[in-house]
């Protein structure tokens, strides 16, 4: 058998023809590259841009900014809870015939929603020997972002008035053996402060008894203690 000395020739030409392949191969490759760096190089400034601006501007954006998105948090879907908070006070409420309708109800959480910036950093005092009975409004209050300190007698809470300030008190007025308990303390508490609103909120209300005189407002809705503490709150803005 002849002996295959054309072989290396041919061997040699598939070898230059893979190198040409290669070659080509590695421009497309090059070439891909280049645009797909073409189409990220625009985001990657921005996000240059951005860390820039951040930079720049930081002390404005925590202290002005992000305490508003904070509030449209909180008038998005967190504010569902505050609407949960109110449905359980209400239902609760009910054991002393309290009703509340929904349109009622409605409308102090639309208040309520729509001076949302008053709760921030409000502070409220609320006395009542049993407050169990008034978890659900605490918990809305709080959710709204005031603070609330409960105190079950009259003489912690004028402890804690000596040391602290707050934007308004919250108090029933049959408390232990005392029938007349809040009233009492209102009497005592304006000889000491006369600027502070004091809100009465009771089991139950009779509208012909009117307001007790130095107090704000009494109820016992908590639709209506919603509406007072805004309008308190408004005025304390």
């Amino acid at each position: 058998m002849a002996r295959p000395e054309n072989y290396p020739c041919r061997f040699q030409k598939l070898s230059r023809a893979d190198k040409t392949e290669s070659e080509s191969m590695g421009r497309f490759i090059t070439a891909a590259a280049i645009d797909k760096w073409i189409e990220i190089v625009p985001s990657l400034l921005w996000v240059a841009f951005g860390i820039v601006l951040f930079c720049l501007f930081y002390k404005q954006i925590r202290n002005d900014i992000l305490p508003k998105l904070t509030g449209f948090k909180v008038m998005g879907a967190e504010f569902s809870f505050v609407k949960n908070s109110i449905d359980a006070a209400v239902e609760f409420g009910a054991k002393w015939h309290v009703a509340v309708s929904e349109k009622d109800k409605a409308a102090a959480l639309q208040r309520a929603k729509r001076n949302i910036d008053v709760f921030k950093n409000a502070r409220i005092l609320w006395i009542d020997d049993l407050p169990k009975n008034n978890r659900h409004e605490c918990q809305m209050f709080r959710q709204l972002q005031a603070s609330v300190e409960n105190v079950t007698n009259s003489q912690r809470a004028f402890e804690l008035l000596e040391i602290d300030a707050y934007d308004l008190v919250i108090s029933d007025i049959a408390r232990d053996d005392e029938g007349d308990a809040g009233i009492k303390f209102l009497n005592t508490f304006r000889e000491q402060d006369k600027e502070t609103p004091l809100i009465f909120y009771i089991g139950n209300y009779v509208p012909k008894d009117g307001v007790p005189k130095q107090a704000f407002g009494i109820t016992d809705r908590p639709d209506e203690l919603l509406h007072l503490v805004v309008d308190v709150l408004e005025r304390k803005k």
